[in-house]
């Protein structure tokens, strides 16, 4: 394999430009992204509208790569289902299937691992290995798609599984743009969220590239003391600087963003916290999604018991355009937000 090109690292204009070095008509191109993205395809033989002359070129300089899947757990709670796929080199990702009465939302990875070390978060505490390509990251929704029933499908894709994918933007937001197109999974940029810690210049960068799809921002506290504990990436964009990029991001764009703030049990559960998140984003649209804090073995925060979140949000719904609580799915199988370790 090591010899032969995998074509699950291309796009169209890669594939063209192939198909023009081994003599062919780059009109293909197209139709064999098509076999690949959407309809899951890595046999050449199935590809019934390519020539036999094509796909006989193509086994002999190229090949299709899958994720592998190691395991698999489904929630006997909320039916939430937790998928452990192995990569190429060994190395190994989660995905998360979340299912609601009326859509599948699929939460995937971007990177091994993460480099941001936040300190409430499992896969923080597992260190950074590399990033995804933008083909491993648009496996996650092709493998998924054939492990649950056809009629169930997936309808939304948040980018908020392993890693920062605002550190692989490149492979990021290629994999956005392979994930909305006819010729891939064909989910709208509208339904496809991204998750961010925070990484300014490239919020700044993200705001310029057209795309439709949701901003979300991981905020977690409301004083530089607090979250450089929480998020040592705020030594790096306090604040003031993330928030002013995130108001210019929602000008520039039309877009209104989501605030994610995980509750964490007399950390950034007070009063005080409220009234300063709700000044904080004064002037720009958004909403605010309230997490409870998600318990993981050995690390040593606590949720707030329910009375104090819904204080919470009493505190800021008034005076913020949009306050939700958002449950947590697959927690009793480490699928909820800030359990993924990318291993068994």
């Amino acid at each position: 394999m090591a010899s032969k090109i995998n074509l699950k690292t291309l796009w169209i204009e890669e594939l063209e430009s192939l198909l023009q070095e081994l003599g062919d008509n780059k009109y293909r191109a197209k139709q064999i992204a098509k076999w690949i993205f959407q309809k899951g395809i890595s046999d050449f033989d199935l590809m019934t509208n390519i020539s036999k002359q094509t796909r006989d070129l193509l086994k002999r300089k190229t090949y299709i790569s899958n994720l592998e899947l190691l395991a698999k757990r489904k929630s006997k709670i909320d039916h939430t289902e937790k998928y452990l796929y192995e990569l190429e080199d060994g190395k190994q990702i989660e995905t998360v299937l979340i299912r609601e009465k009326s859509r599948n939302t699929l939460c995937i990875s971007t990177q091994v691992g993460c480099q941001l070390g936040c300190t409430f978060c499992a896969t923080g505490s597992t260190g950074f290995e590399r990033n995804l390509t933008s083909g491993e990251i648009v496996d996650q929704i092709i493998q998924t798609r054939k492990l649950i029933p056809a009629q169930e499908g997936v309808d939304n894709i948040v980018m908020m599984g392993m890693g920062e994918p605002l550190l692989n933007y490149a492979n990021a937001i290629r994999a956005v743009k392979i994930i909305s197109s006819e010729f891939g999974p064909s989910i709208s940029a509208k339904r496809i969220t991204l998750s961010t810690c925070g990484i300014v210049p490239q919020i700044e960068k993200l705001s310029k590239e057209n795309l439709k799809i949701k901003l979300a921002v991981s905020l977690n506290a409301t004083t530089d003391e607090a979250r450089s504990k929480l998020m040592p990436i705020n030594e790096r964009y306090p604040l003031g600087k993330l928030l002013s990029a995130v108001k210019a991001y929602a000008q520039k764009t039309k877009n209104r963003v989501t605030f994610e703030y995980v509750l964490m049990k007399d950390i950034n559960d007070s009063e005080g916290d409220a009234l300063r998140l709700a000044k904080f984003i004064r002037g720009i649209p958004c909403k605010i999604n309230l997490i409870a804090y998600n318990p993981m073995p050995g690390i040593r925060f606590e949720k707030p018991n329910q009375e104090k979140i819904e204080k919470f949000r009493e505190i800021l719904y008034p005076r913020c355009p949009a306050v939700t609580i958002r449950k947590s799915r697959g927690r009793d199988i480490q699928a909820a937000c800030g359990q993924l370790r990318g291993s068994q």
